[in-house]
């Protein structure tokens, strides 16, 4: 372990960090103490038996999980399993020698009240599904996820029905189309097997859900803004950010935009479902990502995963706009990240807890299969696991009635895939 003293390294309020075995002190807080030192130790016993890269990545995310959950940025820091291992054990300047390897796991404390609350949402999730269970809906949902999925991977779905309405001029109203019968047939059979059809009488149930899907379809399938960057006076690494970038920002935009129009028009009062303060089964929900990590890291050696992330390939925007290569990749992330924005307040929100007034716990199936059909083109495995998240996360949803848990697993899995593929990248 080496100690570097300089000026500006870390940031206050921190006065030293680890970098690699690196640990940088600032000059004004003084020479380090056995204490401190011995702190700054064990955490290169953290980085050196994870690899490094993965510390760094599981620290920043508990980090931002914590951050949710507590509201406050130091007490965030503080209560990461790493900081707590080195706080606990700074003073004792014998528990390098002692320490087992992968000590800080037995810091993730499991008080009552969080072993209650985990009891709790395994409760919600299996107290629906008893409630919810028809032996041959579930079939349905199961054979058509599978029909679904073998459209895409043996009958290339995505290249043939809908990538060539992006030419043709016809997207918008070609993927609108495709939700749609995806969600009604979904609807129709779920509410014939539970003997539901009464609901059928209400125009919303026919009315809205088509409104919303056409505004998913909608805003995934304009692409006359590519016209637009085409004929402005653009360098080509500068139309090919905008391209990229433009999908994910005018989405987002647009399809939040027109979910708080349709909540103004149907209710009366401006905002989207699900978007309200609570924090229910949030420590859960960063607890579930955290362990998925190692998941996520095993799949970014797969072969599609190379062909889909990073979503931005640096390698054709260098240099536009006379920005950094950092800068043009921070940006895209911030668009690409607020694209789950919209994905959430559509599919959990609008679809699920809006339509919780019609529809009842019957919203979450139909949901669940148009969600996995926006991820038609997308990788396999992405496709295959986006029912089942959509399912879980529908009922979750319903339960809590909000968007949190979604959007933090939803964006935490998104920007780790982005992370993974860069590091990729960059590391060769």
């Amino acid at each position: 372990m080496k100690i570097i003293y300089n000026r500006f390294i870390p940031f206050r309020p921190f006065w030293a960090t680890n970098l690699c075995g690196f640990v940088f002190v600032r000059k004004d807080v003084g020479r380090l103490t056995e204490e401190a030192s011995n702190h700054e130790y064990i955490h290169s016993l953290q980085q050196r038996e994870m690899g490094y890269v993965l510390f760094f990545l599981w620290y920043n995310i508990e980090w931002l999980m914590r951050l949710v959950f507590y509201r406050n940025s130091m007490k965030a820091y503080r209560n990461i399993a790493f900081e707590r291992e080195a706080y606990a054990n700074e003073r004792n300047l014998n528990y390098a020698k002692q320490r087992r390897h992968f000590a800080w796991c037995k810091y993730y404390r499991t008080k009552s009240g969080l072993r209650s609350e985990i009891r709790e949402f395994y409760g919600e999730i299996r107290d629906f599904i008893r409630e919810d269970f028809r032996p041959l809906k579930y079939l349905f949902f199961l054979l058509a996820a599978a029909g679904l999925l073998t459209a895409q991977i043996h009958y290339h779905f995505y290249d043939w029905a809908m990538k060539p309405s992006y030419a043709d001029g016809t997207s918008m109203l070609t993927i609108s189309g495709i939700y749609a019968a995806v969600y009604y047939v979904s609807l129709l059979v779920t509410l014939a097997l539970h003997r539901e059809l009464w609901r059928l009488r209400q125009w919303q149930v026919w009315v809205f859900p088509l409104i919303l899907v056409g505004i998913q379809g909608a805003g995934q399938g304009f692409h006359t803004y590519t016209n637009w960057i085409h004929e402005a006076a653009l360098t080509i690494p500068e139309v090919n950010y905008l391209t990229i970038t433009g999908s994910f920002l005018f989405r987002s935009v647009a399809i939040v935009g027109l979910l708080c129009v349709f909540r103004w028009a149907t209710t009366g009062h401006f905002g989207l479902y699900g978007l309200v303060r609570s924090t229910k089964f949030l420590k859960v929900y960063g607890l579930i990502f955290l362990a998925l990590i190692p998941v996520f890291v095993a799949v970014s050696f797969t072969p599609q995963f190379l062909e889909f992330y990073p979503k931005m390939s640096i390698t054709y925007c260098q240099g536009a706009f006379n920005m950094a290569d950092a800068s043009l990749i921070g940006l895209f992330e911030l668009c690409y990240a607020n694209d789950f924005l919209g994905v959430e307040s559509m599919f959990r929100g609008a679809l699920v807890i809006g339509m919780t007034r019609w529809l009842g716990p019957r919203a979450v199936i139909p949901m669940a299969l148009t969600y996995m059909s926006i991820h038609f083109g997308k990788p396999d495995l992405e496709m295959c696991s986006s029912v089942i998240g959509g399912y879980l996360l529908g009922i979750l949803a319903y339960r809590t009635k909000h968007l949190w848990g979604g959007i933090t697993i939803h964006l935490g899995i998104a920007m780790t895939f982005e992370f993974l593929g860069l590091l990729r990248i960059y590391l060769g």
